[in-house]
Parts: C-alpha cells; structure tokens; sequence
C-alpha cells in the first residue's frame, strides 16, 4: 500500500537533503563539543598562568632582585671572555659554550655551564646556571637554582625563588615532566584543528531557497516542544524562531550575528555570544597560540613534519657529520680570536645580504661540529632589540680554519618568518607593555572560552535532560479505549 506525500517527491527530496547536511553540521558541533570539553581543563590552565608569564621577567626582578643586579662598584666592568675564564676556574669540570657579549654595570652577568660528555655513555648532566659579579668575576652568593634543578628535585615547598619556575612548569607540561610535555602537545594539536571546526560553526547556514511554510512551521513546533520541556524560566533556543526574510538575507547580514553580543540578555545567551563572538574576534591569536604550543611541545613529533609539507624543510647549511666524531673542548681558535672573525664576517655577508647589524648578541660553541657561531640583532628580525630570544641573525666558521660556513638571516623564507611571528607573538618578545598587556588579557580571553563552552554544554545537557523526561513521562499516559 503506498501513501502519497502531500509535498510530492520533489519537496521530499528537497527535506532529505537539507536533514542530511544539517546532520553533516551537526557532527561538527559535537566534534567542537567534546573536542573543547577534552581540552577545557588545560586551556583554563595555560590560559591563566600564559597570563602571568607574559610578565616573567619583571617578575622575577621583582621577587629575586638578588639574581639581577648588583651595587654600582668605581672600577671597570670585565670583559665577557675575562668572566668566561672566571667562571671555568670556579667550575673547573663544566664548559662555558655560549658567551654573552654584553655586559652592564649595576647588573649580574650570567652564564650557562655545559657539562663535558660522558665518551663512553654519550650521558651529560643537565645545564646549569652561574651568575657572577661584572666587575670581579666571584660568584654571586645565595642565587636560585635553575629549571633543571626543579624538574629533579620538585617544587614543593613554593616560594619567591621558585614560584615562576612552577608557574612556568604548569603552563608547558602540568609540571609532569616530558608525560606532561606530551599531554599538553596533544592537547594543543587538538586546538590547533578545533580552531578551524569552530569558525566553521559561526558561519550562517546556507540556505539555495527560502523555507516553505510547511517547513517554518515544523522548525518552529520542534523548537515549541524543547521550550515547552526546558526546566529555565526564559531558555535560549538560537533557532527557535526564524528571522523574518532570513532565507532572502544576504550571508554577510546572516553573519554579523556572531560578531556581536547581546545585551541585556539572559545568562545563557550572555554566555553563548561570549563563546561565539568571543571566538571569531581573538580568532588569528587562537590559532596562533595552538599552533605555537604545537611547535614547542610537539616540534619533531608533529610540527615540523607538517612544516616540511607545506614549505619545505629548512637548509640552514650545518654540515652532517658521516661518523660521531669526540667533542673537541679546546678548539684551535679560541674565543676572543673567534669573536673578532665573526665581527669581520658579519661585515662581509651583511654588505652582501644588504642588512643592518644592530646589537651583538653572542659568540657561541659547539664542540661536536668544531663551529663558531656569531650571533646579532639585525633590521630582519622580528623582536625588541633589548629582548630577543632566539631564531635571530648568526653566522657560522670553522673553528679550526676559521672558513665561513654559513649565513642565517631571517625572513628570507616564508617558513622563516612564520617561525619567528609564532615564537614572538606567542612569548610577548615585541612591541614592549603594551603587548604583553594584550597577552595577558589574551590569556583571561582563553580562560573565558573554556568556561562558557562548558557552561553552554552544561545547560544544554539539562534542558535534553528534561525533554527526555517529559517525552517518557507523556509516554506512559494510559490511553482510554473508545
């Protein structure tokens, strides 16, 4: 027996596949459901203490002033390879690798100590931190241990000297150590793709034609029985009543609806355009921030497949040694003499290259290649020039012949620059206060994405709570027998 449909077969085609791309969005939102429910707990973590950190430096001169300066002596200061020297007579089993050519008066010099490789294991022991006295090279008394002091020996219990180092260890790894490293990389891949899935759901649904009446009718009683059993007083159903010539307006029109926040409003729409409008307007920096995360916590793992893919792995011309050579700990050339051939072939490449060299940074070491390493600040890096932090302009030499090897000099390659507007961006190392004002409302932003995310899913649940109640309560009426 066959029934004939009322809106004949073209308009039961029409609804079978509106219903099948409205169930093809409807699996995105609950992939960004509990795809956001997944992270939630992280993202209110790395949020809240990302907000802290955009100020780390001053807090640490805040709370260890101790660890940075000290009282202005009539004498000159000595120079970075004298302290150098100093420092390997007072750890005399350690390498001094990495000298800083700067140094101030009124403030503690700090170097990093390298631990000489165990030939036979290939086993070192962790870096570790000395701080001195510019003007006599002695060790400055009572300062902090380093990171790596913490990871092995725990954080407890917390105070001025180790609470950003806590703080810091939260928002990288949950203060888990490398479990805690990976958690949060998986989590941020997570965010990285969800970032993608939520600006899909702010935009309008497309609509070929405008809704029937058949078919505004039936919306509007499904969305009557969901009011009808939502325990709210006043509950917000975003699609409970279509707008008058919704299916005429223009997607722009459609679209400035998540841009915007309602108010006054019910708590529940608050939340909801918090969530929504919120999302779209922080939109680049979320992504930025995940995407970032991803590189610091999941560089090898993931991130730096995906670069290779998109742009090509990065020649940055370090020659790959055919068999492990021992680590030569006293190069031919010592520091001082590499320091004045790095100046000169900076010279020579920056004529070439047509770049500016603004501040030295360092003269750097690496025993296992027998290479120098010259760093500066130029006019092609993307940080303050009191502030950089890595990824900036070096050249490296031979440390036996003294022959140039080769040249890195950002923003050269699309690549390049991406690298350094994440590590920048992400760590508040340009622009001065006022960005790190804006990382740190960022960080209350992410805070406040989570929360009404889960509050949204919350309600939600509630009100499908009670329909299902309602609907099996109504079920089990007994019905009268004419």
């Amino acid at each position: 027996m066959t029934h004939n449909n009322p809106l004949g077969d073209k308009k039961s085609h029409k609804l079978i596949t509106r219903k099948g791309w409205l169930m093809t969005r409807h699996f995105w939102v609950l992939l960004h459901r509990y795809a956001g429910l997944t992270m939630a707990v992280f993202l209110i973590i790395a949020g809240l203490t990302g907000s802290i950190l955009a100020f780390y430096p001053e807090l640490d001169r805040l709370l260890n002033p101790e660890e940075y300066f000290i009282q202005l002596q009539d004498k000159p200061l000595l120079d970075p390879f004298e302290l150098r020297e100093r420092a390997l007579k007072l750890e005399p089993h350690s390498q001094v690798n990495i000298v800083p050519l700067t140094t101030k008066p009124g403030e503690v010099y700090a170097v990093v100590l390298e631990p000489k490789i165990d030939l036979n294991s290939g086993h070192s022991n962790q870096l570790r931190s000395l701080k001195l006295n510019p003007y006599t090279g002695e060790r400055i008394p009572g300062q902090v241990h380093d990171f790596a002091h913490y990871q092995e020996t725990g954080y407890w219990p917390l105070n001025r000297k180790n609470i950003l180092f806590f703080i810091y260890a939260l928002h990288y790894s949950l203060a888990l150590g490398e479990v805690g490293t990976w958690i949060f990389g998986i989590a941020a891949t997570i965010w990285t793709l969800d970032c993608f899935v939520g600006f899909y759901l702010t935009l309008p649904m497309r609509r070929k034609s405008p809704l029937s009446l058949w078919e505004r009718a039936v919306v509007m009683a499904r969305d009557r029985q969901m009011i009808l059993a939502s325990p709210l007083p006043n509950p917000f159903m975003p699609q409970r009543v279509l707008p008058k010539g919704e299916g005429t307006s223009s997607f722009w029109q459609r679209w400035q609806v998540a841009w915007k926040i309602k108010w006054p409003s019910s708590t529940q729409r608050l939340n909801f355009d918090l969530h929504r409008a919120g999302g779209l307007w922080m939109w680049p920096m979320l992504l930025v921030f995940a995407w970032s995360s991803v590189m610091f916590n999941l560089h090898e793992q993931f991130y730096q497949p995906v670069m290779n893919q998109l742009f090509g792995a990065i020649d940055i011309g370090i020659p790959s040694p055919l068999a492990p050579e021992n680590p030569v700990y006293e190069p031919i050339i010592d520091f001082r003499s590499a320091y004045h051939i790095g100046q000169r072939l900076m010279v020579e490449q920056a004529k070439i290259n047509r770049f500016n060299v603004l501040k030295e940074e360092s003269i750097q070491y690496d025993p296992t290649l027998k290479q120098y390493t010259y760093v500066v600040v130029s006019d092609h890096d993307n940080c303050d020039i009191e502030k950089c932090f890595f990824l900036v302009t070096h050249l490296t030499f031979n440390a036996v012949t003294g022959k140039f090897l080769y040249l890195y000099l950002p923003g050269i390659k699309a690549r390049d620059s991406i690298e350094h507007w994440l590590v920048y961006l992400h760590m508040a190392k340009i622009w001065g206060l006022p960005y790190k004002i804006f990382i740190c409302v960022m960080g209350l932003v992410i805070t406040m994405l989570s929360v009404t995310g889960v509050y949204i899913w919350w309600k939600k649940r509630l009100a499908t709570k009670a329909m299902q109640k309602k609907t099996t309560s109504a079920e089990n009426i007994p019905r009268l027998n004419n």
